[in-house]
């Protein structure tokens, strides 16, 4: 059995990152796992299960929206609140008892609930239209919030003092808590009453009635649902701080698999944790070469290290060369203002002297609010300096389609604000290039334009990009204009580097993966430094 261990955590709190309907999601649901647990269900590689460590009362909507609703899971919170449960059920607020003089007033984005023509409580609704949490207020300040699982009853309740959170009680399917915790220093505490957890249909009591926090009685719980798996099962853990210490003692001497991904990476240092279940891993995973570089310096041992990126390609078509005007993706995160104001002046001195169809995409995958007018007005300051027109990057919009101009002071700097890989994807259909100078390009960004057929523009040398095939590695930043124009000048270019890139992406199919993967769990199985074989 291969065991996948995520880290869907939400700001290093042991919760999912469910969130109202209305507000951009301000992290990708997207990540290694996930994309693991799609190629390993859908390509039956091998037999799986999910072990989800964190509180997650809307998970079947994750997997829904993953496309992996039947993979079979093992939910640690359903153990520790005795929910045997699994099937969704419809649930309104309406199901809810209300006092009797209650009114209920429809907006955009909640449901409020008047008392006294005073705000009673609000409902609040997920981007699936369930409702996930009613908050409940007295004399205008939130005393409780509560949150609502999707197979029908509460199953945590916050509450709160002078508007601050104090305690949270996780609850039951018949609605009696089973064990709180204290948010000043983190202690749980169980209900005396109630004070077992299931392990299957088995009810284990809890070994105390007071734990110094969560982790402690995760890894208690955890422990002893792994005592019912086999010795040869396979554990897949996704690399993060919140459960390195719960996972480094109770997998002390099981088949790891360690999966490394560079956004996580990026969040914080490698912990002590980190670092003994590195020391004890079978294999590594890297989710692209530069992360394998910065993993080797970390290994005190000959763990071997495989790079499997966790997206696949697939060969798409885009409608770019439908389009009158010529679209080039500019990425933007991770420049320096330097080389920011470098690019924009470049970009557009390309399109006023050489190119009037070309028009430049600003992509950020920052979710802040003011990113997209914040982008616009650093392009505007980049073009006043060089002495052009501000005006090309003056409209949030930018230019339709319809509304092309042999103008050279038109408006086009636009600004393409993707989160998530899905907003990517729909994004660069209707670009012709990509121009990605940062020293990490991203990698979901070269994917995607290598399964599209897209030529992309790098100073860094990358597994997704041939130099003179399927894109241009430029020596200098000034070689851009050059390199821009030799495929938007030329349908014959694009369409060599369109051929080039669909023979490079047969290297990144789910087949390949797939057999990347099988290597790596008998690696796994085999290696000397598994299950304590050191």
């Amino acid at each position: 059995m291969q065991y996948f261990i995520p880290a869907w955590y939400q700001e290093n709190d042991w919760r999912e990152n469910e969130q109202v309907w209305y507000r951009a999601r301000t992290v990708t649901e997207f990540d290694d796992t996930v994309k693991q647990v799609q190629l390993f269900f859908r390509r039956k590689v091998a037999p799986l299960k999910i072990l989800l460590l964190s509180f997650s009362p809307n998970f079947r909507h994750f997997l829904h929206r993953q496309g992996v609703y039947h993979v079979p899971y093992w939910s640690c919170f359903d153990a520790m609140q005795a929910i045997s449960g699994r099937a969704m059920h419809t649930f309104s607020f309406h199901d809810l008892s209300w006092p009797e003089d209650v009114e209920f007033v429809y907006s955009p984005f909640a449901v409020l609930v008047m008392r006294n023509h005073q705000k009673y409580a609000e409902i609040s609704f997920a981007e699936d239209g369930n409702m996930f949490r009613v908050d409940l207020f007295q004399n205008g300040l939130l005393t409780a919030s509560n949150h609502y699982d999707d197979r029908g009853f509460v199953s945590l309740q916050t509450a709160y003092e002078n508007g601050a959170p104090v305690f949270e009680r996780y609850f039951d399917e018949q609605g009696v808590w089973k064990f709180a915790r204290y948010l000043k220093d983190g202690h749980v505490v169980i209900n005396p009453e109630r004070a077992f957890f299931l392990n299957g249909a088995e009810r284990v009591p809890y070994a105390k009635g007071r734990y110094q926090n969560l982790g402690e009685v995760i890894a208690e719980v955890l422990s002893c649902f792994l005592k019912d798996t086999d010795p040869s099962d396979v554990f897949a853990i996704a690399m993060h701080p919140l459960h390195s210490q719960v996972l480094n003692a109770v997998l002390k001497d099981r088949h790891k698999i360690l999966s490394f991904f560079e956004r996580r990476m990026e969040e914080h240092a490698l912990t002590e944790a980190e670092q003994e279940l590195l020391d004890s891993a079978g294999c590594i995973v890297a989710d692209k070469e530069s992360t394998a570089e910065a993993v080797k310096k970390h290994l005190h041992a000959s763990t071997p290290i495989r790079v499997i990126t966790p997206y696949e390609a697939r060969v798409e078509f885009g409608i770019s060369q439908h389009l009158h005007v010529q679209n080039i993706l500019a990425a933007c995160d991770h420049l320096s203002e330097e080389q920011f104001n470098q690019m924009i002046v470049l970009l557009a001195g390309y399109i006023l002297n050489r190119n009037h169809r070309a028009r430049v995409c600003l992509f950020t995958r920052s979710s802040k609010y003011e990113e997209k007018i914040s982008l616009l007005k650093r392009a505007q300051n980049a073009l006043s300096l060089a002495g052009l027109d501000p005006e090309m990057a003056g409209s949030e919009e930018g230019v339709s389609e319809n509304s092309v101009s042999d103008d050279p002071f038109a408006r086009v700097f636009s600004v393409a604000q993707c989160v998530d890989e899905m907003h990517v994807s729909r994004t660069l259909r209707e670009q012709r290039a990509v121009c990605d100078l940062s020293p990490l390009p991203d990698q979901f960004l070269e994917i995607s334009a290598m399964s599209m057929g897209i030529p992309q523009i790098t100073r860094q040398k990358t597994e997704y990009i041939e130099d003179g095939k399927n894109g241009k590695i430029l020596k200098d930043v000034l070689e851009l204009p050059e390199a821009a124009d030799y495929y938007l000048g030329s349908v014959e270019h694009f369409n060599e580097a369109q051929i080039a890139s669909y023979e490079l992406g047969s290297r990144f199919t789910a087949p390949e993966l797939e057999k990347a993967w099988k290597e790596v769990i008998e690696i796994d199985q085999h290696s000397g430094t598994a299950a304590g074989r050191k």
